[in-house]
């Protein structure tokens, strides 16, 4: 039994060590568990008996989980080699065929019936039609799939036949839930991939909302395209659609809205959170050095390497202490308080994690230079976090998170008060700020990193956002159509101003009076959200304060007199 730990760190003062699990959706969402499975901490979990571990990818193919489960493999045999149960270890690889069209179809017209699974009391619009076009040719795997399509591959592959992902589903809830830790679920995807950000919606809200029944924390894990990718996912359509997606899931105000309409299952399945991940840096830093080589094979070894690094990044974090630091790092965000504690930031409740790579072995400073030069290089490329950070230049917030990496013989000292005061400068409020720093040592001494962490953010605060936006806006109907995921099914296309409700958003696809109790200005970015997270927690507290009950009886009295 576990009596001297708490999830919440209250009372003992205690917190438990945490399991952490992964979901990975797409290309993207692989590369994450592949990471996780790299890190020799997950193993060191496992030797608590108390312990489990589950992993699972979801893709359309097969042609990117090849390395996820070799790495599966390896960690079974990395487990035997401690006499670690494999038992406490699930890994599952999920490829879902592209069915033949007139197949497809057949599913997308049976959506109502698959919804009716879900909603007893569903109602059967006599006006619905497949939210995909019938005249749409499937892609191959491999290919780029737009968020629709990735959302009818899903459905079919959940709701019909033999319900594969609906068994894989039980089967992940089952093992997580075997732990007597406290678990902590992530799911990992692409934010402008069609297919982690297609499916991903409906795949959390059946992890969290159905399965879980909302008692384990799920942790979204969304990563931003860098400069580097190929065009069809830099600042693309599918990045704005998916943005609104996650708002109306992550704010407060908007999710009331959505469940008014549609019901308590399209409560946020974020219940741990949100991070968005900014490989940027990483990039520009890890690509910067070298144009020798063929050009093509050069371009997919720069993808790997950054991705790879991200990846591990993250996953190196979450597994810290035990997950202990992941719980943590949220908590600002207002996620993993208690609940009498927790005041919601609404449209700031998003968390950047920006991995801000310093050196790479072997570039401008070599072993058994002067430390001088280190330093310099060092300080160069903290200077370069705002300018890669992906976030505007307006943007503030009163608390921010950073872990160092480097090597001993780095002078950790200087490379924090660097951090500090970068951070000071662009990020953080004047004089209503907290900084906490923590210190890693890193195997590799050529290599210095240091993973920024800032609560508050806004999806109005991405550059991403405003870009993908214009390039949604020159899209025609039926394209904008297949950028859409979330509420498509059951009729709203979200990214749209309602038809019959004036500034309202979702526009019905069938005509209807589907709709969304969400305003469009606030949806489209036309009417920002508060500056920071310390107006929005003021108004509520000032909120909270009414009911407050004045104590009776006045001014205090003066205490009598002695006499001697």
């Amino acid at each position: 039994m576990m009596t001297a730990s708490s999830l919440y760190n209250s009372g003992t003062g205690v917190q438990a060590p945490h399991c952490v699990h992964v979901v990975g959706v797409g290309r993207t969402g692989a590369q994450y568990v592949e990471a996780l499975l790299r890190t020799g901490e997950i193993e060191d979990i496992l030797s608590d008996s108390r312990a489990r571990f589950a992993a699972m990818i979801v893709d359309i193919g097969d042609q990117d989980m090849e390395i996820c489960k070799d790495y599966a493999s390896a960690f079974i045999k990395r487990l035997e080699s401690r006499g670690i149960p494999k038992e406490r270890f699930q890994f599952q690889a999920i490829p879902l065929p592209v069915p033949p069209k007139n197949e497809f179809f057949e599913g997308m017209n049976r959506t109502r019936e698959f919804l009716k699974l879900e909603y007893p009391r569903y109602y059967w619009n006599p006006n619905f039609e497949s939210y995909v076009p019938h005249k749409y040719d499937m892609p191959q795997p491999g290919e780029h799939f737009p968020r629709a399509v990735a959302k009818g591959i899903y459905a079919n592959a959940y709701y019909d036949g033999e319900r594969p992902l609906d068994k894989a589903l039980r089967k992940f809830t089952e093992h997580v839930e075997e732990a007597t830790l406290p678990s902590l679920v992530t799911v990992c995807f692409s934010l402008a991939g069609g297919t982690g950000s297609g499916m991903v919606v409906d795949l959390a809200r059946h992890l969290s909302n159905v399965r879980f029944g909302r008692r384990i924390p799920v942790i979204g894990v969304g990563q931003l395209p860098h400069s580097g990718d190929s065009d069809i996912y830099r600042d693309n359509p599918t990045m704005y659609t998916t943005l609104n997606d996650l708002d109306c899931m992550l704010d407060e105000d908007k999710n009331a809205g959505v469940v008014t309409v549609w019901g308590d299952l399209y409560k946020s399945p974020f219940t741990g959170g949100f991070f968005v991940v900014n490989p940027e840096q990483s990039w520009q830093r890890l690509t910067a050095y070298t144009t020798t080589g063929e050009k093509e094979v050069r371009q997919n070894f720069k993808e790997l390497v950054t991705n790879r690094f991200v990846a591990d990044s993250f996953m190196r974090f979450a597994v810290l202490e035990e997950g202990r630091v992941l719980f943590r790092a949220l908590r600002p965000a207002g996620f993993t308080g208690a609940p009498h504690e927790t005041i919601t930031a609404k449209a700031r409740n998003w968390t950047l994690f920006n991995p801000a790579k310093l050196t790479h072995p072997g570039v401008q400073v070599l072993p058994g230079e002067p430390s001088s030069k280190w330093e310099s290089v060092l300080a160069q490329w903290v200077d370069f976090v705002p300018k890669y950070s992906g976030l505007k230049e307006e943007f503030e917030t009163d608390y921010a998170e950073v872990h160092l990496h480097m090597s001993r013989d780095m002078n950790p000292d200087s490379l924090e008060k660097a951090f500090r005061q970068m951070l000071e400068k662009n990020f953080l409020m004047k004089g209503e700020s907290t900084i906490q720093f923590h210190r890693h040592e890193f195997f590799d001494a050529l290599t210095a990193y240091g993973d920024v962490i800032l609560p508050g953010v806004a999806k109005t605060d991405l550059h991403a956002f405003w870009n993908s936006q214009k390039n949604y806006d020159a899209l025609s109907w039926e394209e904008k159509l297949l950028e859409h995921a979330w509420l498509v099914d059951i009729g709203p296309m979200l990214s749209e101003p309602a038809i019959r409700f004036e500034g309202m958003a979702g526009e019905c696809i069938w005509g209807c009076a589907c709709w969304v109790v969400v305003p469009y200005d606030e949806l489209r970015g036309d009417k920002l959200p508060p500056p920071n997270r310390k107006v929005i927690r003021e108004e509520g507290i000032a909120a909270m304060t009414k009911t407050v009950v004045k104590t009776p009886g006045g001014a205090a009295k003066k205490p009598p007199k002695e006499h001697a």
